[in-house]
Formats: structure tokens, C-alpha cells, sequence
């Protein structure tokens, strides 16, 4: 499939710029995933045993009589495969594949009423899906169509009519310091939401109960109360779909090749920025002028002086700490209170923080730990192939399936000792930073903070020089940031020209936004 490997349901996206209004949240409860299907489910095992071949006959009457009860079988699958594509059945960016005789043949997700196949990138139906694999003669497509946890549609059909729900997978690192079990000892999963925890960074001893609830779910679920065996969740994973590229990104940004050596170090070496991620062959580097490598450098390398001057004064930032805003946000914020006659004692201290979850600063991981949950509560999950939900991924700087975030920062605007917005910036050197995450708790919504943090980004920016802030939104969502915060819609063209050196993060349904970066926005 020409995907990019992250995923997303697909009906996110669009609440991340709202401060005043509600995007769509979950409740999960932990679960555990089987293996790939490489093998018959137990739910199919115990479907085949029910349905034993007939033995043969030889009258009509008797011919009739399984006709009939074939019939009757399908019309019972049939109503019973609905419950697929209702409301409350499987939902849309569903990871699919039609398996037969032990072997992976085609791939797909689930969209609308149907499955969008791999093969024709069109939207069609289960049977159609089969008729693609290769095997229309079976005509039992719900039987060999797996999810990738290893059960069949007709399985997830059955638990769906038993009354079961549909979740995600949990974490597999710890909300508050983002490391791994293997890492820092035994995980502890939350009953209530996917979030997973180190007992030792919760500062709990002794057993935990089977029926447990972090800190950010206990004061919405009741203690004491268990779930019954039967509402287990069914675990799946789903898949936010990018944009298709229409020609092939990276390569050296100077001859746009895109062969490399690996074996040796030589003219077809290729050099990454370590600021601006750009991709560069020793040999044009040489040519061009810019630099004339003998060898890879010990440390960090960039591709210019830019760059260099950038990675610099952001690490000063993040050393630095919390920041006072500027006269002019906190203007900004009281106008805000003032109009929506928000009222408080004395007013609290307005601080912003830029975080690096990649360096593992210990003051900072507290901080990581509640910009990871704002996001949560104003997001679905972003899961990638691996199952692991990408927004702690990236809130702490980390690498997976060939996704590298550890350019990524998190700018924190804090009341107090409270984080009330933040934010996740990637700079790409001078020419363009994304902002491809930010949000206000919900609790702090309409306050003014959103628009603080913005322009507490903005200034930052303009301090590293830089030209220009690019973010993806949807299309409900434009409104807010053309007429608000003064984007407007970058063009195809503009958009391709970045996106043939960078991976700018975009999805499907929504549109970039720009902004040029000057002293007098502010």
C-alpha cells in the first residue's frame, strides 16, 4: 500500500485546534492481543466443530433438506455480518487482510461499508475483496478476512453479537518516564484507559488489583467494581491513512538520487542533518562547495551554518527551563478572561517550557507525563503497525517503525505548576517547522491559552530565525487558524516543493496550513 507507516482512526485530526469545543474520546480497558494469523483462530475452531460435513444422501427429500438449511445458515451469517458495519462495529482504518492456506494475500483496512483494498484502491465489498485474493471460489470471505490481532470478521461478528466492544491496545511504555518494561521494571496496565506505568515512578508498593485504575482514571471510575469476562474488550488496531505521495520523497537534496553506499565511506555516503533531517551524498557535498568530508564525523553533523546556530539555541532553550511570557501574551490571556467572565483570586504566574523527551531530563518527565495526557483526552489514538500508540512515542522524542521523532520537542504553557496547553514542534531547519499536535485541557478551554502557546511558539521561532510554520488541520478546523492565528492554505506545488526533502506529517482529510513568521505578528 503507498502508506506511510502511521495510523490513526480516521475521524480524529480535527479537534487538536479547538479550545472552546469537544473531539471525540474513548474509554478503553486493557487487553491482549493474540498472535498474527498464522494459524486458525479458536473462535473458527470452535465454528467448524459446529458444523459438521453432512453424510451423504440420495433422495431428493433429503437434498432439499440441506438446501434449506444452508439457506437458512447464510441468511443468519448475513444478518449477523452487519453488525460489522454499523455504528458500533468495526470501526473505519481497521487493519484487514485476507488470508488462505496459511498465507497473507492481500491487504486492506475497513472504510465505510466495505474494505478499501490495497489492490485497486478502491472501496468494495468483503466478496469483492476475496474476488481480488484470488479466491472467489470459497465464497466464505468474512472466514479468511483477519484483523491483525489473528481473528476472522466473522469472529469479531460473533463477540460483537455476544455484546463485546471494541478497544485498542495499551501502552508498552510507562506514561510517566517513557521507558519500556525492559527498561525500568514490570509495567502495571490501567483497567480504564491504555496508559501503562513503572510501579516504582507511581511511588506505590505491593500488589495491585485485578480490576486497577491509574491516577488519571480513578476519580471516573468507581473503585471495587470488576468487569465481567464476557464485556473484555476486543483489541484491534486502526489505521490513519496519509496522504498517497505522488513521487518518491528523500534522496539527496542535491542530485535528487537516491542510491547510497553502505559497505565504505565514499562519495555515495549519505550525510543527515542531524537539525534539519535533509539528506545529502558526501560526493555532492564536495562538489557543491559546502563541505569536503573524509570521514563521518564523530558527533553531530549539519548541513549548515544555520542549522548548526538552531540545534544550538534550542538545547540552550530547553537547559534553560520555564520562561515568564511576554507582556504582550499575558494581555492576550487577560482579554480572554475578561470576555468570558472567567473570575480568580490572584492571578497565578504564566510560564512556557520547551521539553526534549529524547534527552530524559528527570524534571521534565512529569511534564512529558501530563502533555501526553492532554493530548489523549483531546485525541484518539495514533497506533502504529507494531500496536504501540504513537502520541507518547512522540512526546518522548522516540523511534519506531520507521517513524523517527527524536526532533521532536513539546512546548508546555503552564499556569503555576499546572500545564494547561502544549504543543509538539519539529524544526526543520530556517525554511519550515511543523506543528503537528496542540491542544488545551479540556478543563482549560477558552481561557486564552491556546492562543498564548501559539504565539509563545511563534516567538520562538522567530529567536531561531525562521521562516515559516506549517501544520495539517481539518477542514472544520481551518476557520480557526485563517482567521484566528493568520494562516492561510499552502498550495499542491508549495507543499510538494517541502515534502521532496522533509516528511511533513499530513493526513488524509485534512489540508496544510502556512504561516510566514515576521516580528509584527505578534
Amino acid at each position: 500500500m503507498k502508506l506511510m507507516n502511521l495510523y490513526h482512526s480516521t475521524t480524529s485530526c480535527t479537534s487538536h485546534i479547538r479550545e472552546d469545543g469537544f473531539s471525540s474520546y474513548y474509554p478503553y480497558r486493557k487487553s491482549f492481543a493474540l498472535e498474527p494469523p498464522t494459524y486458525v483462530s479458536e473462535a473458527m475452531k470452535e465454528q467448524k466443530g459446529m458444523f459438521k460435513r453432512p453424510r451423504p444422501y440420495t433422495s431428493n427429500s433429503a437434498v432439499e433438506t440441506k438446501r434449506s438449511a444452508e439457506g437458512g445458515q447464510k441468511k443468519r451469517d448475513n444478518d449477523l455480518h452487519r453488525l460489522l458495519f454499523m455504528p458500533n462495529g468495526l470501526p473505519d482504518g481497521t487493519e484487514l487482510a485476507y488470508y488462505a492456506r496459511g498465507k497473507k494475500v492481500l491487504d486492506g483496512y475497513k472504510q465505510g461499508n466495505g474494505i478499501f483494498c490495497s489492490h485497486c484502491d478502491t472501496e468494495i465489498s468483503p466478496s469483492q475483496f476475496e474476488t481480488h485474493a484470488g479466491w472467489a471460489a470459497k465464497r466464505q470471505p468474512y472466514r479468511h478476512i483477519y484483523i491483525p490481532n489473528g481473528l476472522t470478521l466473522h469472529d469479531i461478528a460473533l463477540l460483537l453479537a455476544s455484546g463485546q466492544s471494541i478497544t485498542s491496545k495499551s501502552d508498552d511504555m510507562c506514561a510517566v518516564c517513557g521507558d519500556g518494561g525492559e527498561d525500568g521494571g514490570e509495567l502495571v496496565f490501567c483497567d480504564g484507559c491504555p496508559r501503562a506505568f513503572h510501579v516504582g515512578c507511581l511511588g506505590l508498593e505491593g500488589v495491585f488489583s485485578e480490576n486497577w485504575h491509574c491516577p488519571y482514571c480513578r476519580d471516573n471510575v468507581g473503585s471495587g467494581r470488576k468487569a465481567a469476562a464476557e464485556s473484555r474488550p476486543i483489541v484491534i488496531r486502526l489505521t490513519r491513512v496519509v496522504k498517497a505521495r505522488e513521487y518518491e520523497a528523500g534522496g539527496c537534496v542535491i542530485c535528487r538520487a537516491h542510491d547510497f553506499s553502505v559497505a565504505k565511506f565514499d562519495d555515495r555516503t549519505v550525510m543527515l542533518c542531524d537539525q534539519c533531517e535533509k539528506e545529502y551524498h558526501v560526493g555532492c557535498l564536495r562538489d557543491s562547495g559546502r563541505c569536503d568530508l573524509k570521514a563521518l564525523p564523530p558527533d553531530k553533523w549539519f548541513c549548515s551554518d544555520h542549522c548548526d546556530l538552531i540545534h544550538g539555541t534550542i538545547q540552550d532553550v530547553v537547559v534553560n527551563g520555564a520562561a515568564v511570557i511576554s507582556g504582550s501574551i499575558m494581555s492576550t490571556i487577560n482579554k480572554k478572561h475578561i470576555e468570558k467572565g472567567v473570575v480568580s483570586g490572584a492571578p497565578d504566574e504564566i510560564k512556557w517550557w520547551m521539553l526534549s523527551g529524547k534527552s530524559r531530563y528527570p524534571e521534565h518527565l512529569p511534564l512529558l507525563s501530563r502533555a501526553a495526557a492532554i493530548f489523549r483526552e483531546c485525541f484518539d489514538p495514533i497506533v502504529a503497525k507494531s500496536g504501540r500508540d504513537l502520541i507518547p512515542v512522540m512526546v518522548y522524542g522516540r523511534n519506531i517503525s520507521g517513524q523517527e521523532f527524536g526532533g521532536i520537542y513539546c512546548v508546555v504553557l503552564m499556569v503555576g505548576s499546572v500545564v494547561v496547553s502544549a504543543g509538539l514542534l519539529r524544526v526543520f531547519g530556517r525554511e519550515v517547522t511543523e506543528l503537528p499536535l496542540v491542544a488545551t485541557a479540556r478543563q482549560h478551554q477558552g481561557k486564552g491559552y491556546f492562543q498564548a502557546l501559539s504565539f509563545c511558539i511563534e516567538e520562538l521561532l522567530l529567536s531561531l530565525g525562521v521562516e515559516l510554520l506549517v501544520l495539517p488541520a481539518a477542514e472544520e478546523a481551518e476557520s480557526i487558524w485563517t482567521k484566528k492565528l493568520g494562516f492561510r492554505k499552502m498550495s499542491d506545488e508549495r507543499y510538494t516543493e517541502f515534502a521532496r526533502d522533509i516528511q511533513l506529517t499530513i493526513f488524509k482529510e485534512t489540508s496544510m496550513l502556512e504561516k510566514e513568521l515576521h516580528r509584527a505578528t505578534l
